[in-house]
């Protein structure tokens, strides 16, 4: 092994002795990249930009061998000859790629040197998947003030496109009581079912199941049911919802004369 390779020769490499708590290279200098890269910590020219260029040293390893079928031994270096890997400074290029790097004239004199810190892109959080609603009801509503008592409520009589929610049932109203409305039923949506043959519409028990309706696209989270009650002759079944994006939800019904397709879907 030459002079030049031993040991004695080469810089010590322990990271202790270029620690210190004092001022010794102007910050952003080349000077202060190979302290930090004797730190073992990466750094990176600001000029580089975000292509995840960095550059971390290489520590020495010594006692090496050259194996049959290695890249030295294809290269004519005789199998079995004993060689040390010396301390080196790696580039990680654009490509992800590591290649030992050299400084050039304008990596020496440059001021804008730093720390490098992967910059980690966020998982994409897949949107959640509702399982098939349990009910399903879908209907177009035109909305337009109601002419019962009271101000603040609108309503619509849908017009039924899908019910695999009644048995002997199909939507007939739908209310939105805003928050004008003058009573304790204010804030609070209503959907009511008449029976299509006999004396009483037929609507489960939708007490733990969440309701969410879709317009547009866009999706509504009604929550749990409020409140179930029917008519005094019993023909009638009347269901009720006051939380969640119910009063968001409002707001589109007090949009007279639009048309708009309610999907409503009722999960467990």
């Amino acid at each position: 092994m030459s002079e030049i390779m031993k040991p004695e020769n080469e810089c010590p490499f322990d990271p202790k002795q270029y620690e210190c708590h004092c001022l010794v290279a102007p910050l952003g200098s080349f000077s202060w990249a190979l302290i930090q890269l004797k730190l073992r910590k990466r750094v990176a020219r600001s000029v580089w930009g975000d292509k995840g260029m960095y550059l971390a040293i290489t520590p020495r390893v010594n006692d090496l061998t050259v194996e049959k079928d290695s890249a030295y031994a294809v290269d004519g270096v005789a199998v079995g000859t004993k060689y040390d890997y010396l301390t080196h400074i790696d580039l990680r290029n654009e490509h992800g790629n590591f290649v030992p790097w050299q400084p050039t004239q304008e990596d020496m004199m440059a001021c804008d040197w730093e720390f490098f810190e992967d910059k980690a892109k966020p998982e994409p959080q897949p949107e959640p998947k509702l399982e098939t609603p349990k009910y399903s009801l879908a209907f177009d509503v035109k909305t337009e003030v109601a002419s019962l008592s009271g101000t603040g409520l609108w309503g619509a009589q849908p017009t039924n496109v899908e019910n695999n929610l009644t048995t002997n049932g199909r939507p007939y109203n739908i209310y939105w009581f805003g928050p004008g409305y003058g009573t304790a039923a204010a804030n609070q949506l209503r959907i009511d079912f008449k029976a299509v043959t006999g004396s009483a519409a037929q609507v489960p028990d939708l007490d733990n199941k969440t309701l969410i309706t879709t317009v547009d696209g866009k999706k509504y989270n009604l929550g749990t049911l409020t409140e179930k009650s029917s008519n005094s002759t019993g023909q009638e079944v009347h269901i009720h919802y006051r939380n969640g994006d119910t009063a968001e939800l409002g707001k589109l019904l007090e949009q007279v004369g639009k048309t708009f397709r309610l999907h409503c879907g009722w999960y467990d």
